[in-house]
Order: structure tokens, then sequence, then C-alpha cells
């Protein structure tokens, strides 16, 4: 069913395909001048209602055009079927080799065309920067601006004016994990002229599995001011460390106290019911010092360098900068790796990949290996998956993958493999399923004397040079599932002779995905290649995941009984479940989440618009917050309180203390607080500038709540409860009781605040 509806998709693009090919010889029959002046009367035509889909044909054909002047590139017709896809908002599946650089630049030139700004996301900032630079020849040159998202110093930061001229770019390069810090931080500003992004229009996502599927398991999140420092994490962590099997369960990527570890606990923190109030935080901090222990394994998920954890992008394999683990969950690692706990700071604002990347008009991607997971992409963000022919049929050869009874067998092999392969001298690219694995081999191969490349989260300097390298006549690779996406492997035609590139792949990787591009390395645009993988019981998938009985086969050399090997392969499909799950959990979390950050953001935008009725809005919050204080009977003690914290500083003797008294009291002085502001042309920026705070200041409250109750909610499985049901419950009503505390703070932030007149016509408000 799916190969006909591909079949089908196909028909369908091959008919546009035909319509900008007729426009071809009329293109390169034109001037450099008359090529260029097309970009003006596309906007021109746009403008006057025509549609994009009708422009596609003369602007695909005009960039193509284009594209072969400047770059001397000129798209293959698969090419072009590609990006037509993804201008209709498809996926387009690309196998690698297959020009997606210059795939994109076809729906991102149309689309441009609108003035509403598109943006390509790729996997790095390396990637980001060299489409830009290269592609950006051809953009401007057809008279469109282009702007890059990362500095090539990822520790370099940009001010707001850099900004803007980024984001009001016709074309912009960024990276995922850039573009969304971005918006986090747009919302977070107090004036409008601070912002620096437009709303989003249309997006062309480079390995979009990567990003849409791998990267989508955590929120991204902000963090600000920190906390007070618990001193549980050592003593924790102590505990953690004596527990044996049986002690506690793993499932999922959960881990858990048994009976009988919690008995254990009870007695080691002299306490008679953990599950108590009082113990709270000792829950917790057990908790996440059982994740750090067994769900965080060093140089698979962080590494350590100069002292510090350093996380490990999952799609990428590079360490990510500036980034911790939430809710003492970094410092609980830090702890178990013998480092002093870090610093735990508060969560200001957050934001799921799933969440961010549908706030998106258009969306669309390109990958080498997503049609597997077709079915999820379409569920979550509404996007097909076309398959695109080859412009020249693979000629690789992927073997039958072996299996082993254990990791000594399974590594004899596969040297063997590569040893064989060095001395014809074939290029050998080896990819491993973590860091120390790349270390095991890279001592292997010195040892023999066998010169080799290493690349891995430690050594990402050089990548791209490595992997270009990867195609050279005797040279040997090792590399982790970084693996260079995007940059291709060259080949000489000695190394044709030879079969081309030999990857060899240990240990079964998470998903298909990730070992289809592992095998993608070799055999581009029709070059020669081979690929095998080496399996065996001691790859962690399989430990983790596989069947128990596996166990009793460590001790055969060679597995080739199939119902055996199905078994182990097996491991990986339960993998792929239990990640799917954790998607789908951080998808269902977050609805709460997501809409009441939607609440809060267009509410934002109203007040840095000055779309707010100010005295509206105000005569509601002085009814409502007097209404609430009433409904508890105050004594005249709390009413004197009241008013001295919420609608000015001294009291008159003659006044009512009832709500009458107190509704008319707090009116006159609003009303007698905005004459004066008004006096100065001062009333709608401080309005803006008090209401904004109180909103911003219960809102990072409540995102910091939420991500705290999302990091321990789990804790309630143990009362057998629905946890996604009790967390939106939680969600709802720490919701209600925000918006609460927020109008209170408005109207002390408006009652009480006062204006300081500074030099060149500016002012402070003093907030109280």
């Amino acid at each position: 069913m799916a190969s006909l509806l591909n079949k089908l998709s196909l028909r369908q693009l091959n008919k546009v395909l035909k319509k900008v090919n007729s426009y071809s010889d009329k293109m390169k029959a034109m001037s450099d001048e008359t090529l260029k002046h097309q970009t003006v009367l596309f906007k021109r035509r746009y403008m006057k209602g025509e549609s994009l889909d009708h422009l596609l044909p003369e602007a695909f054909a005009t960039i193509r055009e284009a594209s072969r002047r400047v770059l001397g590139m000129y798209a293959y017709d698969v090419q072009v079927l590609a990006g037509i896809a993804l201008h209709k908002g498809k996926i387009a599946e690309m196998k690698t080799g297959e020009g997606k650089t210059l795939v994109a630049t076809m729906p991102l030139y149309l689309n441009a065309i609108t003035g509403k700004g598109v943006i390509l996301i790729t996997s790095n900032g390396y990637l980001a920067r060299r489409d830009a630079l290269e592609m950006g020849q051809v953009y401007k040159w057809l008279g469109l601006t282009v702007g890059i998202g990362v500095k090539e110093d990822a520790k370099e930061s940009m001010d707001t004016d850099e900004k803007k001229k980024i984001y009001h770019s016709d074309i912009i390069y960024t990276t995922h994990s850039a573009l969304t810090f971005d918006y986090l931080l747009d919302n977070l500003c107090i004036n409008k002229e601070d912002k620096c992004m437009r709303d989003f229009y249309f997006v062309v996502i480079d390995e979009v599995d990567s990003v849409l599927l791998d990267a989508a398991n955590m929120p991204l999140v902000i963090s600000g001011a920190p906390r007070v420092q618990s001193n549980l994490y050592k003593s924790t962590d102590y505990f953690v460390g004596t527990l044996e099997e049986g002690d506690y369960e793993e499932e999922d990527r959960q881990v858990w106290l048994t009976p009988r570890g919690i008995t254990k606990a009870e007695q080691f923190f002299g306490v008679n019911n953990l599950y108590t109030k009082d113990y709270y935080e000792v829950l917790r901090h057990i908790n996440i010092a059982l994740k750090a222990h067994f769900l965080f394994k060093r140089d698979e998920q962080y590494v350590v360098k100069d002292n510090k954890i350093m996380l490990l992008d999952k799609s990428s394999g590079r360490m990510v900068e500036n980034t911790k683990l939430k809710c003492g969950q970094h410092q609980a690692i830090e702890v178990k790796e013998g480092l002093n706990p870090s610093s735990e700071t508060r969560a200001m604002a957050s934001i799921t990949y799933q969440a961010f990347f549908n706030m998106f008009e258009k969306k669309s991607g390109m990958s080498g290996s997503v049609i597997e997971d077709r079915k999820e992409i379409k569920a979550v963000y509404d996007i097909d998956v076309v398959e695109i022919p080859t412009h020249i049929p693979i000629a690789r050869k992927d073997l039958k993958d072996s299996y082993y009874g254990s990791f000594e067998e399974q590594f004899e092999a596969s040297m063997k493999w590569l040893i064989r392969a060095h001395e014809k001298k074939q290029p050998v690219l080896v990819v491993t399923s973590s860091i120390e694995m790349s270390y095991i081999y890279s001592r292997v191969l010195l040892n023999h004397h066998i010169a080799h490349n290493v690349l891995n989260a430690y050594n990402v300097a050089k990548e791209a040079e490595i992997i270009k390298n990867a195609g050279q006549l005797g040279a040997v690779t090792i590399a982790t599932a970084i693996a260079g996406r995007g940059t291709d492997i060259k080949l000489s035609d000695e190394v044709k002779q030879l079969g081309g590139l030999l990857v060899l792949g240990i240990g079964r990787m998470e998903n298909q995905r990730l070992e289809k591009q592992a095998r993608g390395r070799a055999g581009r645009q029709g070059d020669p290649g081979t690929s095998k993988f080496f399996v065996s019981l001691d790859d962690e998938i399989i430990k983790e995941y596989g069947a128990p009985s596996l166990k009793s086969y460590k001790n055969v050399k060679e597995i080739t009984k199939k119902h055996i090997t199905k078994m182990m392969d097996q491991a990986q499909k339960n993998y792929e479940i239990s990640a799917y799950r954790s998607r789908n959990r951080t998808l269902e979390f977050d609805s709460s989440t997501s809409a009441q950050r939607t609440i809060i953001y267009t509410l934002r935008n109203r007040l840095l618009n000055d779309e707010i009725d100010y005295d509206e809005l105000m005569n509601f919050i002085i009814k409502e917050n007097i209404e609430d204080f009433f409904t508890a009977d105050p004594t005249k003690d709390e009413i004197q309180r009241f008013i001295l914290s919420h609608i000015e500083y001294h009291i008159d003797d003659t006044l009512s203390y009832k709500k009458e008294g107190l509704l008319q009291l707090a009116k006159e002085r609003f009303l007698s607080k905005k004459k004066e502001l008004e006096e100065s042309n001062r009333y709608n920026q401080f309005m803006r500038i008090a209401i904004l705070n109180a909103l911003d200041n219960a809102w990072i409250e409540q995102v910091d709540y939420l991500e705290q109750l999302r990091a321990t909610i789990g804790l309630r499985r143990y009362s057998q409860k629905n946890i996604i049901f009790e967390y939106h419950q939680e969600a709802y009503r720490a919701f209600e009781k925000m918006m609460d505390h927020a109008k209170k703070n408005i109207m002390k932030n408006v009652m009480l605040s006062s204006i300081v007149e500074e030099e060149k016509g500016t002012f402070t408000v003093m907030l109280p």
C-alpha cells in the first residue's frame, strides 16, 4: 500500500517536473540581468494574487539555471522532484549523496518570493554555515538576502540588532536548537523593539529524522537564576551505589525501587515511610540518583571533559554546549562521576520540538532514512513522506549481518574484514555504537601499526575533513553515529576499482535509521561500495532489550540459526517501541504546557503591541482581587496589610473597611496614577512594563514547577495512578493559581511602582 501511494505521489510530482523542464531553454537563453530580474517579476505577480503553485515551474527553472551559472551545479530531474515535494509540504527521502543541499534551494527560493522569510534547518552549525555560504551565492545573485543563525564559534553570542538582521532575511540557515532557543528568548523580552523574529511561515528541515524524532524526547529549556543547593546529592548517590540486583527495576528508560529497595532506603535514611510529604525531597533525589547510575551512561549520553559533564546530542554524537539536564539530574550525574555538583537552576521557558515545528504554516524535510517512521511523522506533524528515486541506480552491496555470542568473537571477525580490506588499500569506515567502542578499535589498530582517524564527540573540530578523506586510498576511519552526515565521501578511480568504500557496522544500533545512515556512507551517486554489520549478544541494545533466553547462547561462537538472529534483531525493535513511547509521552505531557504557553505568549504579544485596553483590564483585576480577598472575611489588620501591599503605602483614617470602600479606594488610586502618567506621556509604557513583569514572573515560576512536576510525577505510579492524567490535573490547577498570583502582582505593580526620570528622556520603573 505504501509503495502504491508513493508511486501516485511521484506521478503527481512528475507532472509538475515536466512544466519546470519546459522552461529550461527559455531560462538558458536569458542574459544574466534578465535572469536576475525574474525575482522582481515573481514578487510582483505574487503581490497581484498569483499563487506560488502557479509560479513554481518558472521559479524552479530560474534558480536551476542560476545555480548552473553561479555554482556550476544544475539540478537533476530527481532533485527537482524532491524540491517540488518540499514545496508541497512533504518529506523527501533521498539516498546519501543525492545532493539535498541543492534540492533545498528551489523551494526556499520560491517561498522567499512571499517576503515572509523562509528557514532551512540543519543538524549542526558547521553545515548551516557551509550551505548558507555556498548556496547563498545563488540567492544573492538573484536579489535575495541570506542570514546565518549560528556563529562559527558556538560560544560567541549575537546581539539583538544582529539577530534582527538575520531573522528579517529572505532565507535563513540555522540549527534546530539555535532557532528554538531564539524563539524562547524572543518571548522573554519586555519591549517590542527587542523582538527579533517574524511569524513562522515555511521551514525545510535537513536530516529531518534527526530533528523531529531523535531530538524529540525531551523539551528544550532555558534556565535562569540558581536554586538553593541541596545537600542530598552525595548521600543518595552513596545509597544507590549500595543497591544490588533485585533492589530496583528498569523498563522503558525508567527505573524505580522494588519493595526490597524501598525497605533498604527507609533503613539507610532512618525513616518509617519514604512516601510521605516530609521525605519528598529524599525520594526525589533517590529517583534522580537511580537514573544517573542506571539510565545515563558515560560516553553514550554524556562525556566528562575538563571536569565538566558535557551532554551528547543523540542525533549527531556531538557535545552540546551550554546545556544541562534539569531538575537536579545533571548534578546527580556530576556526583556519580566524582565531581562537585554545580548550581541547580530554575527553568524560565520551555518547548518541545513537536510543539515548536507545528507552529510553522508549512513545513517539510529531507533525509536518507525516514520512510520507516512515516506513520509517526504523519501522526505527530501531519507530513507525508515521499521516497525519491536515485539519479543513478545504487551499486552498493549490503551484505548479510553476522551474529556472534560474545564481543570477543564479534571484534575478531570485524578486524579480519578490516585488515583484509586494508591490505589491498581499500578504504574502510568502521561505525561503532559508542565512544568506548571507537577507542577499543583505535587501540588495536595502533598495535597493528595501521594509521587511522577517530571521529567521536571528543574530536569534531575536523569532522568534515576526516569524513571527506575517508574514501581515500588506504584510509581507515573509526566513527560513532556522528559519521559526518551532510558531508560526501568522494572516491578516486583507483578506489572504485578496489570496490569502493567498505563500511563495517559494529553492534546492533538503536534503530534501523542509524544503520541505514551508516550503510549510506558507501555507494553515493552510483559509486561501488560494501556494507556489513557485526552483531553480538554483548551489544548494549541486545543486553537491555533482548529476550532473557538469549543469555544461553553466550558460548556460541557464531550464531547462524534464524530464530536466534531474529530474537537478536527483535531487541532493536523493542528499543524503537520504547523510544516511540518516550516521544509520545513527551507529546502527551506537553499538551497542557503548550496550551498554557499559547495563552501567555499571545497575551505577551498583545501587551507588546499595545493591543490591550489597560483601563478595562485594571478595572477587572481590581474587582477580582478585592472580591477574592473578602471571601475569607478578613480582619481590620488584614485589610490594612492588603492596602499597604496592593494599593498604597499609607492608610486613610476615614477609610471604610468594607469591600465597597476598598473598591472605591483602589479605583481612585488607579485613576490618579493614570492621570499622573498621561501628563508625562508614560502611561502605555508604564502599564506594559508593570503588567509584563508580573506576568513573566508568574509564568517563569509555572514553567519551573511544570518541569519539576514532569520529572517527579512518575513516582505516583507506585499508587497505581495514571501519571498523564495526574500531570494534566496538577498542571491545570497550577495554571489557575498562577493566573491568580499574576493578577495580584499586576495590581501591586501598577499601584505601588514609581517612575525615575533619567537623562535623554528615558525612565526606569521602580517595582515594589
